[in-house]
């Protein structure tokens, strides 16, 4: 009897050996039965749709019992669409969103805490991404959702023209210690040619360009704590008004445009020579750019090297019925594994810190040098939900105007400073 108790073991243990190979992962959170979750990204493309297509078919593939749909959704008016679906309670599992819109959705309720799955999950660390988002996703020991991707600015530069004045190299200089506000303003101005209609730099007016002068002037938008407006300290002021001064002053800048307006039209026109952007800005670059081009990081100011860090995380529904298989999936989709396919496209940077997803996207060219993309993660200040006020009351609505003001030439950095805040610090929670 015992004999046959040991071959029955033997024989058990060969036969899970011999199909172990075929099945497919399986993980302890994942289902008993088959589920489906459907997520949702916001491609800007047919070939970025194809990539998460593919991704999602991979990942259908891997996980046991999770059944995988893919359900993309066009950019305009993305998010109208998803916060009408998020109340209603038929919005996809997971779904891809702009890091601004995470605190305004968690107040509202329609979000999972996806805390408690990650402090079980020994398979699973915090530490695997980039700090600054994952310091905005968690909020009063709450887990809002992981990180697909961030983006940090830089200024793309126009070699052609650079190479036409005897200027040196940017990328260079930056490597050198030397890429800052001195030599991006003489830059500028000896690519102005008002004969030619060439400027030096020029830029689309909203708050991730403006609001860089002002972190690297040493200021802020908010006080240390965001429960006040920062525009009105000395270092904010100093930013701004040089920023205000390359328009009014030495004239290197034709005027704003708005959002993705004329500023970015007459850079790949060849007519600027400096043009900072997210890395959102590379698919275009690549498509449309009739002159050899590079990255730079953000020029140095009194208050240090400084650039906006963007980011999106994924989120999952406060709705979904497969709370533990939306986990496994949503882990999958920030794995170094797939940030490695989504950043070989060109549009993204990975938010985890692995080395074979940095990789992949140093190896996506051009650029030649992506470097200066990755060093600004290392320093950047994270594009902020704002958990103590409403982002588009106290930015939009408030600090855009009198952006505006400035820009134009109708008041100096102190005066639309002093204005903006008396009008912003009533909004901030306190």
């Amino acid at each position: 009897m015992k004999k046959l108790l040991v071959l029955l073991v033997i024989a058990a243990t060969l036969l899970t050996a011999c199909g172990g190979a075929a099945q497919p992962t399986t993980t302890p959170n994942q289902p008993a039965a088959e589920v489906t979750i459907r997520w949702r990204t916001r491609p800007d493309n047919q070939e970025e749709q194809n990539v998460y297509q593919k991704i999602s078919d991979e990942i259908d593939a891997k996980l046991a019992n999770v059944k995988l749909v893919y359900d993309p959704a066009p950019v305009q008016g993305y998010m109208d669409k998803l916060t009408t679906e998020l109340s209603a309670g038929t919005a996809p599992d997971i779904t891809w969103i702009p890091g601004a819109s995470t605190a305004d959705l968690a107040s509202k309720g329609v979000l999972l805490d996806l805390m408690p799955m990650a402090s079980k999950d020994s398979a699973f660390k915090l530490t695997d991404y980039y700090d600054a988002p994952m310091a905005e996703l968690q909020h009063d020991g709450k887990l809002w959702g992981l990180p697909r991707d961030i983006s940090t600015m830089v200024i793309y530069y126009n070699m052609d023209l650079f190479k036409a004045k005897g200027l040196p190299d940017p990328a260079e200089q930056a490597a050198k210690g030397e890429w800052n506000w001195d030599n991006f303003l003489k830059a500028a101005q000896a690519i102005r040619d008002e004969s030619a209609g060439t400027y030096g730099f020029s830029f689309s007016n909203w708050w991730g360009l403006w609001g860089f002068f002002a972190y690297s002037g040493g200021g802020s938008l908010f006080n240390a704590d965001r429960t006040a407006c920062g525009l009105d300290q000395p270092g904010s002021i100093t930013g701004l008004q040089f920023m205000s001064d390359l328009f009014n002053k030495y004239k290197v800048a034709p005027p704003p445009g708005a959002e993705g307006g004329v500023g970015e039209t007459d850079f790949l026109a060849g007519k600027v020579g400096m043009f900072p952007n997210g890395r959102w800005m590379t698919p275009g670059m690549r498509q449309n750019a009739k002159f050899n081009w590079g990255v730079v990081e953000m020029p140095e100011g009194p208050g240090g090297k400084k650039t906006w860090l963007f980011w999106g995380p994924y989120v999952v529904s406060g709705k979904t019925a497969n709370a533990d298989a939306a986990w496994q999936v949503i882990k999958e989709l920030t794995s170094p594994e797939v940030q490695a396919k989504v950043a070989a496209l060109g549009s993204n940077i990975p938010s985890n810190k692995a080395d074979s997803a940095k990789q992949a996207f140093l190896d996506s060219k051009p650029p030649a040098d992506n470097s200066a993309f990755i060093k600004g993660a290392d320093y950047a200040v994270a594009e902020i939900p704002l958990w103590t006020g409403n982002w588009g009351d106290i930015v939009d609505a408030i600090y855009q105007p009198n952006v505006d003001k400035l820009l134009n030439g109708k008041a100096t950095a102190e005066e639309i400073a002093k204005e903006a805040c008396a009008a912003a610090n009533p909004l901030f929670k306190k």
